[in-house]
């Protein structure tokens, strides 16, 4: 189901998490290797950040936040023992943003963040809270302690602050230390904190914002507002309120809702898979750039051997319209295509979704009737410029597939114009 949790929760089985803890009970997962995480980040690349990139991290000591000071002043701050954490690293490390969002394509929540928290031997910088989406906590350097307790508010609403609530008065769930390479999972809403022991600790946070049921609610609200009809009834004011005589104003309430009820029967199927498409379809990337070719210029540098490859996360559906018209589907757009014949469009989104990436020769093979400077090319350049391929030029790649493999399909025998619109 889901390869890049599976990866992380290792040797934890992912079923067993989904089944047994996921949104219920914390776990501490021990690491196979001390440098599991350490691709991901690292005391290296948080110098880096800190020297040559402009940022505002935040202090925290005590529980206290520290107001915004001069870079000159960090490492004081952190020779007094305040806790330093970096947030949104997905925004400038590239692993931590392929992270994000590979977990975004494959849980279909696109909330998920990464922050960075460095903290010092026996100082503790946040004092015992709890965090209103679900945390994995993932180990890199030094240890930490964590004692994780029950929830005192079942699946808190973001707005819904611990600052306002009264923390558990009970022994914790879980007490464990991290070492590097460890895991620890806390679900949305379970009090928390940590102090680190006898070394710096660093970690990286991953935090899960899931879609909820009020969520569901605000969609259809806005999909209903939009969808009322321009009745009168619905522009005119409220009847006035003639105290203790509120039988209009109760009259004309009720049928504003039984027209709302009525129009809610009416659509419900389609609310339900509007809600159920948004979370199937999530954009979880943004367009991937790869200039120049994508304004056109210097297409296939490489001629045939140019490989191509689809965009990071891309999800590609074919629907037909007819015969000859096809459109592609992304989360972000529809292309319609027409004239590429349909065994094509099936190998083209087959091979993107087992290799994603293939070289124009493979293409030129798949289609032999078809012309590779008239027809193949100009195919392949449009769907470059629509951002559907990206040119890798990176470096070559071998191809361990045979040709064989992906020919032998039956060609229309005279080759139609294909249209990219």
């Amino acid at each position: 189901m889901s390869t890049t949790l599976t990866q992380l929760l290792q040797p934890y089985s992912l079923d067993h998490f989904l089944s047994e803890n996921w949104t219920k009970r914390s776990i501490a997962i021990p690491g196979e290797r001390s440098d599991k995480f350490k691709h991901l980040f690292s005391w290296e690349q948080l110098n880096h950040l800190l020297n040559y990139h402009q940022l505002e991290p935040r202090f925290v000591l005590n529980d206290y936040p520290l107001p915004p000071c001069d870079p000159q002043e960090w490492v004081t701050r952190c020779q007094k023992g305040a806790s330093l954490v970096v947030s949104h690293l997905q925004t400038k490390i590239p692993v931590l943003a392929d992270l994000v969002w590979a977990i975004q394509q494959e849980t279909g929540h696109k909330a998920i963040h990464t922050n960075a928290y460095c903290s010092w031997p026996s100082k503790q910088g946040f004092k015992i809270h709890y965090d209103a989406h679900e945390v994995f906590i993932l180990q890199i350097d030094g240890k930490k302690e964590w004692f994780v307790f029950d929830d005192t508010l079942k699946h808190p609403y973001r707005d819904e602050k611990p600052e306002f609530q009264t923390p558990p008065d009970s022994e914790p769930l879980l007490h464990t230390v991290l070492q590097p390479g460890d895991l620890l999972y806390i679900p949305r809403g379970h009090w928390h904190y940590a102090i680190a022991r006898d070394q710096p600790s660093l970690h990286v946070t991953l935090g899960i914002r899931c879609f909820n049921g009020r969520d569901v609610l605000e969609s259809v609200i806005k999909s209903l507002q939009e969808s009322i009809p321009n009745e009168a009834v619905w522009r005119q004011n409220l009847p006035l309120l003639n105290d203790p005589n509120t039988e209009d104003i109760t009259a004309h309430v009720e049928n504003l809702l039984d027209r709302l009820i009525d129009k809610f029967t009416q659509e419900k199927e389609s609310l339900v898979q509007q809600v159920v498409r948004c979370q199937d379809q999530t954009q979880t990337h943004f367009r991937e750039i790869s200039l120049p070719g994508q304004v056109g210029f210097s297409p296939f540098e490489k001629g045939l051997d140019t490989v191509l490859r689809s965009p990071k996360f891309q999800t590609l559906k074919i629907e037909t319209l007819d015969d000859i018209e096809y459109v592609l589907v992304t989360p972000e757009k529809k292309l319609k295509l027409k004239g590429l014949p349909p065994q094509f469009l099936n190998k083209f989104v087959e091979r993107l979704r087992l290799t994603a990436s293939f070289t124009v020769r493979e293409v030129v093979h798949w289609l032999p009737e078809w012309d590779t400077d008239t027809q193949i090319l100009p195919v392949l350049a449009g769907l470059v410029q629509e951002g559907i391929l990206i040119e890798d030029t990176s470096e070559m790649i071998v191809n361990s597939v045979h040709f064989d493999q992906w020919s032998g399909a039956a060609v229309p025998e005279k080759q139609p114009k294909t249209v990219i619109g």
